[in-house]
Parts: structure tokens; C-alpha cells; sequence
């Protein structure tokens, strides 16, 4: 967006500028304003700056009728917060500013468009509707506003409403194809097809590669048994859009009544292998295969227009919705998937909007949609189980354990849940909960390597290194491929000096399955330096350091196979940059870890080596 602010602030920077307009507000709650305390420097989420100096001025020269050579700082004010708040995903803040913007800056049509646009974005269209009608006094011929108005107003079932303001956006814009389009979708749903089909068809002829005004459009020629165009408008969909699922299956519907037995079998069992298994799909097939040739044409020559089960308008904001989403288009398909959300509460909205928030970092949204779920869904074990992962990322992990515990008194019989766990207990270190799950998990799924792979790993921080290399083995028992419990077995064999042959044997495989994995590399460096060939160790762990980020086991690794080769000088700096690592490792990666008191004294012994050699 344009800075439509200009003049005396654009000197100033803009945390300046909000800094003077809170310092302002907070003096006046101070006997003495010349020491500010640390804490001023965090900006309450609302503030009265009707107070503040800047804002006085303004009002002073307002009244006085000067020349105001600049917007009202209070607009500015808001206007800089609300663009931290869309960058952070907090959209409840940001429509919070705009509200205040436009109070303040009543003459920017921009500022009017944003507030409503962000009011729908979340979810609360009858405030959207408010703020547009509000606009459109001031703007009557804003499209933007009109287009959101009349996208709100459909969803809300208020269908004469919303097509006003589709026509409006025709008049401002004549070749504005989606309000042509969406005034076609409002007058199908009043059962005014004829009319509907012009709209599709004028849309269509503006927009030719648009797959939904194409499959809108089969729909009304579909329904005045306009069947030969109806195939061509559905085929183009799917051309255009093959993921398009539901323009397939009134293609293969079209097909039927064109006797096109085969090519509609054919999408039919498509759909089928697309898990779009329904008892229409089902009994159409059952139809095509079973009845004699002449029941058949007689079946389908009952058929008019479109059938019952097919004639329910699809919501045509969830397939927009869609289309922004595959395209990474996040913000516009949150704003289409309120619309959905308007009209029915089902789940795929929720499941996508949560998608998002959580890309984008905003847990506690992706946790609120997800919460939603539950309700629509409460038997599913899915739902629970994401929500509960959700819970853990976002670091309430005692949240996450409470959610799986009560789905395993539910469903006892799913290994998922048990082991989804078990990873929670970890988190929290609570290794020996995590292994009691973890065996619980083994129990009900004894095939699963990977779940071998996991227990093992958690009886070796445990300290049982029986057990974790009986579970490895199993893991490799079951999946000979599986390259993690090679390096483990081959790594723990290793540290604990025996069985080297084996251990070496162990990270051969590993390696065979990832060449290029830098901590296997590491690895087979030890093992190596276990047999007494440093000089072959050194090779393999310089071939770690390329294919792995900075690590502090590795650099140890490094620095005692350089001081076994007498190079002391070098060794020193690999076990510096392992004892800076690990004092500044920022994330607790569970693992082995150097000590950096030990890390210290061989960097001590290595520098007394130097000065002897000197």
C-alpha cells in the first residue's frame, strides 16, 4: 500500500514517530517525565493518544483553521502498528488500527478498503458490513468495497443485496469478470438459471481459461439439457483444472446421457481411485455394468437436466478458496474461506485456515481452528491427534499429553496415539513415560521399524544400551534399509570400543543407503579412529563437516583425531568452535552433547604441546 501520509513525520522514523506519540500519552502519568523507565519502551495494544503532544497540535491548528501540511499523527500512529500487526498474522489488531485510521484519516478511500477487507478476514462480516456501508457514503464508487459487500452479503443468504452490489462493480467496471461470474452464481442459487447461464457465458467468454466459470457454465447448460455444449464446458474444466474433481464427475454424468457408457466408467473409476467414493459414483457404476444395454438407455432417458444428486450448488468460495491455496496465495484464501465458513460450518475450511496460521507461525490460530474441528468432528482421532501436536508446538506439551491420554481411553487399540505420546514425554524428558508409551505403541503395531528405531534411541538416553541395541536390531530385522539404526548400532559399538568389524560393517550400509549424510560420515570417522587409522578418520569427518551444519560432537570428533596426529594447533581450534557451539546451542537436540569443561582442558593440554614443541 501507497504511504498516503506525508510532510513534518517523514523526517522521523516510524518506531520515532510512535515512541514520541506514547511518550506523550505517558508523561502525563508521570510527575517527572525527564527519566522514562525501560517499560515505556513497550507500546500498550490500545492507547487514548488524544493526549499526546503531537496530537494536540494538530487538533489546535485544526480548530484555528491553519493549513494542516500533514495527516493527524493519530492516523500515522495506527497506521505503523497495524502494518506490524499484518506482518505477525495478527489480523484481530490489525482491523483494530484501521478502525482507528479511518476515524482519524476519513479521507483515504485505502484506508476504508483494508478495514473492511480485514473485518472479513476475520470472520466478522456482519462489522464487514457495517465498515462497507460506512465507506461507500464517502466512496460510492469504491469496486473493492462493493465486490466485498457483495461477497458477504451472498454468503450470508442475502442474495437481492449481494446482486446489487455485483452490478454496481459492472457499472464502475465492465469487464470485471469475477462479479459477472458471482452475480451468475447468486441468481442460480435463487433458481434463476436462464439468467445465471448469461452471466456464465459472458464470463466465460472474458475470461476462457477461468476452469470454474467453465464448469459453472456446463452446470446451466446441463440444467436446460444443453448436453453436447454442457460436455464441451465440463472437458475444458478438467483441461484446465484436472484436479477439478467435481467438474469430472458431471462429466462422466454427461457422458451417460450422451451414451457414452465407456468414457464415463472410465471417470467414474478416476474418481474412485481419488478416494471420491460416494453412493452416487458407486450406483452409477453398478448402473453401467449391470443393466442390460436397453434398461440402461431406458434409465438414462429418465433423466432431465441435472440429477438430484448433483443439483446442490457447489459453494463456489471454497473451490476460489482452492485455487488461492495451491498457488500460495494464503491471505486471499483466508479471506475466501470465511465466505465459506458463512454460508456452512464443515470441516475443510478449518482444516486449510489452520494450515496456514501455522505456516505463518500464528499456533494459537491454527490451535483455534483445530479446536473448531474437534467439535464438528468429535470421534475423530485424526483431529485429535493434530490438535495435540499443535498443542506441543506451541509449547504446551502438558496440553498435548492431557488430549492424547483421554483418545487412548477412548480408542486403547491405536498405536499412533501411544507413540504420538511418547514423543510428548520426551519433549518433556520424561524418558522413562516415553518408553512405557513407546512399548505400549510396539505392542499394538509389533511391524513397525520405526517404532524400534524410537524406543531404542530413548533406552539409550536411559542408559540401557542392551535394550537400544536389541530394538535396533529388530528395527533392521524388519527394514533392512533402514540406514538411522545402522549408523546407531554401528555409532554405540563404537563409542563403547568393540565389535569395530561390526560397527563398521553397520555404517557401510548406512552409507550405501545416504551417501551424503554428514553424521554417518562422523560416524564411520570414530569408528575408524576406534580401529587406530586416524588418518582415515580425518578424511571421513572432513567429508562430514561439508554435508552438515556446525556441530559440536563433529568438531570434538575433529579436534582428537587432530591431536592423535600430532596436530595440536589445529586440534585446538576444532575443540574451540565445539565448546562456542555447544554453549550457544540454542536448541536442546536431546543428543549426545560435548562436556565444555572437558572440551577446556584438552584445548589446555594441547596448548601446553605447542609450547613444548616451541
Amino acid at each position: 500500500m501507497d504511504n498516503p501520509f506525508s510532510s513534518k513525520l517523514e523526517g522521523m522514523s516510524g518506531l520515532s514517530i510512535v515512541k514520541t506519540l506514547v511518550s506523550g500519552v505517558l508523561c502525563l502519568s508521570l510527575s517527572n517525565c525527564t527519566t522514562m523507565s525501560p517499560q515505556t519502551e513497550t507500546q500498550p495494544k490500545h492507547l487514548d493518544l488524544s493526549a499526546s503532544y503531537a496530537a494536540k497540535m494538530y487538533e489546535q491548528k485544526k480548530r484555528q483553521s491553519q493549513h494542516l501540511e500533514s495527516k493527524d499523527p493519530r492516523a500515522y500512529f495506527h497506521f505503523l502498528m497495524s502494518l506490524e500487526s499484518e506482518k505477525n498474522y495478527q489480523f484481530e489488531e490489525a482491523a483494530s488500527h484501521y478502525k482507528e485510521i479511518v476515524k482519524y484519516d476519513p479521507d483515504t478511500e485505502k484506508f476504508f478498503e483494508k478495514w473492511v477487507r480485514l473485518n472479513l478476514r476475520i470472520g466478522k462480516l456482519d462489522e464487514a458490513v457495517k465498515a462497507g456501508q460506512e465507506a461507500l457514503k464517502r466512496f460510492p464508487n469504491n469496486k473493492g468495497i462493493h465486490m466485498d459487500m457483495a461477497d458477504i452479503l451472498a454468503s450470508q443468504g442475502k442474495t437481492d443485496e449481494a446482486i446489487y452490489h455485483y452490478e454496481k462493480v459492472v457499472q464502475i467496471s465492465p469487464k470485471n469478470s469475477r462479479s459477472i461470474f458471482l452475480k451468475g452464481t447468486a441468481l442460480e442459487s435463487q433458481g434463476k438459471w436462464s439468467q445465471a447461464k448469461d452471466m456464465y457465458l459472458k464470463a466465460a467468454e472474458m475470461e476462457h481459461n477461468n476452469p470454474l466459470g467453465q464448469f459453472y457454465l456446463g452446470r446451466a447448460l446441463l440444467q436446460n439439457n444443453e448436453i453436447e455444449e454442457a460436455e464441451k464446458r465440463f472437458q475444458m474444466a478438467v483441461i484446465l483444472k484436472p484436479n477439478l474433481l467435481q467438474a469430472r464427475k458431471y462429466l462422466a454424468w454427461v457422458y451417460e446421457r450422451l451414451g457414452k457408457s465407456e468414457e464415463a466408467l472410465k471417470e467414474y473409476n478416476l474418481l474412485l481411485k481419488l478416494r471420491q467414493k460416494n453412493p452416487f459414483i458407486e450406483e452409477r457404476i453398478a448402473k453401467i455394468q449391470n443393466l442390460s444395454e436397453i434398461a440402461y438407455k431406458n434409465e438414462i432417458a429418465l433423466h432431465k437436466g441435472i440429477p438430484a444428486e448433483l443439483e446442490e450448488q457447489p459453494n463456489v468460495h471454497m473451490r476460489i478458496a482452492a485455487i488461492y491455496f495451491e498457488e500460495n496465495l494464503f491471505l486471499r484464501a483466508l479471506d475466501e474461506f470465511q465466505l465459506v465458513l458463512a454460508a456452512s460450518d464443515h470441516k475443510d475450511p478449518h482444516v486449510l485456515m489452520a494450515r496456514i496460521y501455522e505456516n505463518q507461525g500464528r499456533l494459537d490460530k491454527a490451535i483455534e481452528q483445530f479446536e473448531i474441528l474437534r467439535k464438528l468432528e468429535p470421534e475423530s482421532m485424526d483431529i485429535l491427534r493434530y490438535t495435540a501436536r499443535l498443542y506441543h508446538l506451541d509449547g504446551k506439551t502438558n496440553e498435548t499429553i492431557r488430549l492424547l491420554k483421554s483418545a487412548a481411553e477412548v480408542n486403547p487399540e491405536n498405536d499412533q496415539i501411544y507413540h504420538s505420546l511418547a514423543l510428548a514425554h520426551m519433549s518433556l524428558k520424561e524418558n522413562d513415560k516415553a518408553v512405557e508409551s513407546m512399548k505400549k505403541a510396539l505392542s499394538l503395531n509389533p511391524k513397525k521399524d520405526s517404532y524400534y528405531f524410537e524406543l531404542g534411541a530413548l533406552m539409550e538416553k536411559t542408559g540401557d544400551f542392551k535394550g537400544a541395541i536389541e530394538n535396533m536390531r529388530q528395527a533392521i530385522e524388519i527394514n533392512p534399509l533402514h540406514s538411522n539404526a545402522h549408523n546407531f548400532l554401528g555409532y554405540i559399538y563404537a563409542l563403547e570400543g568393540r565389535d569395530l568389524d561390526r560397527a563398521l560393517e553397520h555404517l557401510k550400509k548406512a552409507l550405501t543407503i545416504q551417501p551424503r549424510n554428514g553424521y554417518f560420515l562422523d560416524s564411520l570417522g570414530w569408528i575408524y579412529f576406534k580401529k587406530g587409522e586416524p588418518k582415515k578418520a580425518l578424511a571421513q569427518i572432513q567429508k562430514a563437516l561439508i554435508y552438515t551444519d556446525p556441530d559440536p560432537v563433529l568438531y570434538d570428533h575433529l579436534g582428537d583425531i587432530l591431536f592423535s596426529l600430532k596436530n595440536y594447533d589445529e586440534a585446538t581450534g576444532a575443540w574451540k568452535n565445539s565448546r562456542s557451539l555447544t554453549l550457544h546451542q540454542k536448541n536442546d537436540l536431546g543428543g549426545e552433547m560435548p562436556n565444555p569443561q572437558v572440551l577446556q582442558e584438552k584445548i589446555e593440554k594441547a596448548k601446553k604441546l605447542i609450547q613444548q614443541t616451541y
